[in-house]
This record gives structure tokens, sequence and C-alpha cells, in this order.
């Protein structure tokens, strides 16, 4: 049996989900469906373009987080 992970909402969650509400474009049915799968822990499908998550500042370094975690791999040998 797949874990099933509990779904908290934190306060900046609600926020955020308040302020896409009020796009037009909004789909709150895609929104559930992708929470419900990675509570699952399956694997989104490709339309949903999953991706890492890192912080902007790393971001703007003009690496990937691939090449950064490479780089501190290699310097640790």
């Amino acid at each position: 049996m797949m874990k099933r992970y509990e779904i908290k909402l934190t306060n900046k969650f609600k926020k955020q989900l308040k302020k896409l509400q009020k796009q037009s474009n909004f789909n709150y049915d895609s929104l559930d469906e992708v929470i419900n799968i990675l509570a699952s822990n399956e694997l989104l499908p490709a339309k949903y373009r999953n991706h890492l998550l890192e912080p902007k500042k790393k971001r703007n370094m003009g690496m990937s987080c691939t090449t950064r975690c490479t780089i501190r791999i290699s310097k640790n040998r």
C-alpha cells in the first residue's frame, strides 16, 4: 500500500489560494487532483511539468540545481 501524506494548509497557502481564485483561468479541480497525487506519493504526469523546488536566490546565480549539486559532491571528494 502506498504511503499517504497528511495535508495541512498553512496560512501562506491559504493567502496564495485566495489570489489564485481571483484569476479567471483558475481551476480548483486541477489543483485538488495534483495535491491528491502528491499526497499519495505518486509521480506527477508530464502535463504538470514536475520540477525541482529551489529558492529564487539560487536560481539567479546562473546555474541549475543539478550543476550546483554536482559541484558540491565533487568538492567533498
